[in-house]
């Protein structure tokens, strides 16, 4: 493991709302700061009984560079955010990244899991290379204008 794994509290939400300039903001839709989406997402999985969501501040050499937000439910874990300090962008870290939390769901999810994916606006360029580098397969949704990332060996050996 390179990066260090602590769960999201408030206390983060001024700083991950520092993270969401406009580029960020375009990408994630996420335009009245991080902590009120993911108070929207907590309150969304109580219409899904079993389902599990998490919220992780990850960091490299001490220094927060970015936040996960996922979801398991019945096998499954869906990505719904991941969003990169500034100045940590376009280096490589949300390839990491994600490879890292393919690997840490064997040790924080009790049954195997079936698939991972994540929704990624054709725009956001970054966030395609990084899913595809991390070993995602990439599909066109109907509407055209969104792709979802889909990986079907959740479990590889780390």
């Amino acid at each position: 493991m390179i990066f260090e794994w602590i769960d999201y509290t408030a206390e983060y939400a001024v700083l991950i709302d520092s993270w969401l300039d406009d580029t960020a903001i375009e990408m994630t839709g996420i335009d009245e700061g991080w902590d009120s989406y993911w108070n929207a997402v907590l309150l969304d999985a109580l219409n899904y009984p079993g389902c599990v969501d998490y919220c992780k501040m990850v960091f490299w050499e001490g220094k927060p560079i970015a936040v996960v937000a996922f979801g398991y439910y019945r096998g499954d874990v869906t990505i719904s955010e991941i969003i990169i300090s500034p100045e940590m962008r376009s280096k490589g870290y949300g390839t990491e990244i994600l490879k890292e939390l393919v690997c840490l769901s064997r040790i924080w999810f009790p049954d195997p899991i079936s698939r991972f994916s994540a929704i990624v606006f054709a725009q956001n360029i970054a966030s395609q290379k990084a899913f595809q580098n991390a070993g995602f397969q990439k599909q066109m949704l109907p509407d055209g204008v969104t792709f979802e990332y889909v990986r079907l060996e959740p479990n590889p050996s780390c």
